[in-house]
């Protein structure tokens, strides 16, 4: 007989009953078993509380238009889930910072607020993913729909807009390819592509020799992986050429090189406008650019174009400091103030130091000089008016703080360009007490909703590929962002539950 491979337990001696007094009745209620049927009857209604942000955020979206969805849908063969349901679903885990479709998916089957929402459907993550990725171009309609729907519950005031951007990393490999890699790389599949024919073709001589003839038309599995690796590297190499950069990003040729906080990777530019009373985002965009320069007017144009009106001012700092960007902003009558960096780190005299004299076409320098107009010169494609000192200016006392201390130059020299009144305009603007204000008003007002973009929602990473794609994202997550911020103040004003209801008619 075999040994147990374990000693049997020593008997167990029966505790002494305590000499407690026990009173009537059970001490302890009966757990059921997990294999019981039960009777009990329940609804979904009953999952929730009346105050939830669920039922909040349900109640805003009922009121919203999706009939471009719902346009897309023409009907025929199996009904599809109704997109006013999906687009609940993904703006709700955005809000959570839920933006995994299967983690999405796997909510439904857990989280009480998500299958109430869900109305106790379960929805495959497939679902969520293909309708992000089909529709995402419609999810910016929404997003201006918050906007408006906030100006007209009165939480945007139109007062102040601050507009800033962040850099986003794609959802790529940190390290990006130069050409000699993408050489070397295109190289190497193509041996192996042709590695994988030859060996196709020796299996097919060998399969014909013992089974007679076959198709031969069939793709190996590994060679239709091989073409469309390849098929990416030549993409990612066309992209590269056509940029004129030294990197790109194989897995996603949209995404620059950007310098970021956690250094340089691939990525894209976010960018937002703010409103200043309640934090509102009003406008929003993502861009390859690697600089914000060229995106003031675009945020300020759209969050004109969602409020319907002109706020009182916009704010911005350096990064959107350019000439052309203030000359827009004056001709379309838009209170900019705009942050302008210095011009040098020494101590030297900058263009705001030289005084201009319209009546004699002059410049006078911090000494007392004067500076005449010379020629007409076009560095970097952009005509310039050159000024130059009409006396020597080595021999003047301040001649390190004018020319530098290693300068060989005998005379100043100042460069005007196109925008050099809007320029010298915005120069005295944020000299002033309004200017110091819109700018502190700025810095409180929009790094937080990044901070919080980033922090509580998650979006540090874009899980999509691609700039259409990204944007939907990202005009998810700013949907998600607003409708939080109308939800509170819902929340915290009953009366506002009043106006729901004929905000959006």
């Amino acid at each position: 007989m075999q040994e147990p491979l374990f000693d049997p337990p020593e008997p167990v001696e029966p505790a002494e009953e305590v000499a407690s007094a026990i009173r009537g009745g059970k001490r302890f209620m009966d757990v059921p078993a997990r294999a019981q049927l039960s009777y009990d009857t329940w609804c979904l209604e009953q999952l929730v509380p009346e105050d939830a942000f669920v039922r909040v955020l349900d109640a805003i979206l009922d009121r919203l238009d999706f009939t471009a969805f719902e346009a897309a849908h023409p009907g025929g063969g199996r009904p599809a889930h109704p997109p006013r349901l999906i687009c609940k679903l993904l703006i709700y885990g955005y809000s959570q910072g839920v933006r995994s479709s299967r983690e999405l998916s796997r909510r439904i089957e857990r989280d009480q607020h998500v299958m109430w929402l869900a109305h106790g459907m379960r929805i495959d993550h497939e679902v969520f993913s293909d309708f992000r990725k089909d529709f995402g171009d419609l999810f910016k309609d929404i997003f201006e729909q918050t906007v408006r729907l906030a100006a007209s519950l009165g939480i945007v005031r139109f007062g102040h807009i601050s507009i800033d951007g962040s850099k986003i990393a794609a959802h790529a490999r940190r390290r990006a390819a130069d050409q000699k890699a993408l050489d070397r790389a295109i190289a190497r599949v193509r041996k192996q592509i042709a590695e994988a024919i030859q060996q196709a073709e020796q299996t097919d001589t060998a399969e014909d020799e013992q089974f007679g003839d076959r198709r031969g038309d069939e793709l190996p599995k590994e060679l239709a992986s091989l073409q469309a690796r390849n098929e990416k590297l030549e993409e990612a190499m066309r992209r590269l050429q056509e940029s004129g950069q030294e990197h790109v990003c194989v897995n996603d040729p949209d995404a620059p090189i950007q310098k970021t906080q956690d250094g340089k990777r691939p990525g894209y530019n976010g960018q937002i406008s703010v409103d200043d009373e309640e934090g509102i985002i009003t406008a929003q965009d993502v861009v390859p650019d690697q600089n914000d320069t060229a995106q003031f007017m675009p945020m300020a144009q759209q969050t004109v174009e969602n409020l319907g009106r002109k706020p009182d001012e916009f704010a911005a700092d350096i990064g959107y400091h350019s000439g052309e960007a203030l000359s827009d902003a004056d001709e379309a009558k838009y209170n900019a103030y705009i942050a302008e960096g210095d011009a040098s780190t020494e101590d030297r005299y900058t263009h705001s130091d030289f005084n201009y004299d319209a009546e004699t076409d002059t410049f006078t320098c911090p000494e007392g000089g004067t500076l005449t107009f010379r020629t007409m010169v076009r560095p970097r494609k952009i005509e310039y008016r050159q000024y130059e000192a009409t006396h020597n200016c080595r021999q003047c006392p301040r001649r390190e703080a004018c020319l530098g201390m290693k300068s060989k130059a005998r005379r100043r020299r100042l460069l005007v360009g196109p925008y050099a009144e809007a320029l010298r305009a915005m120069r005295e603007k944020m000299a002033t007490d309004a200017g110091a204000a819109a700018m502190q008003t700025r810095k409180e007002t929009v790094e937080r909703v990044f901070g919080t973009l980033k922090e509580q929602m998650g979006l540090r990473q874009f899980l999509l590929v691609g700039l259409e794609k990204v944007r939907a994202e990202f005009s998810l997550a700013t949907t998600a962002y607003n409708l939080r911020k109308i939800a509170g103040r819902l929340a915290l004003d009953g009366s506002m539950m009043a106006q729901l209801g004929a905000a959006m008619k």
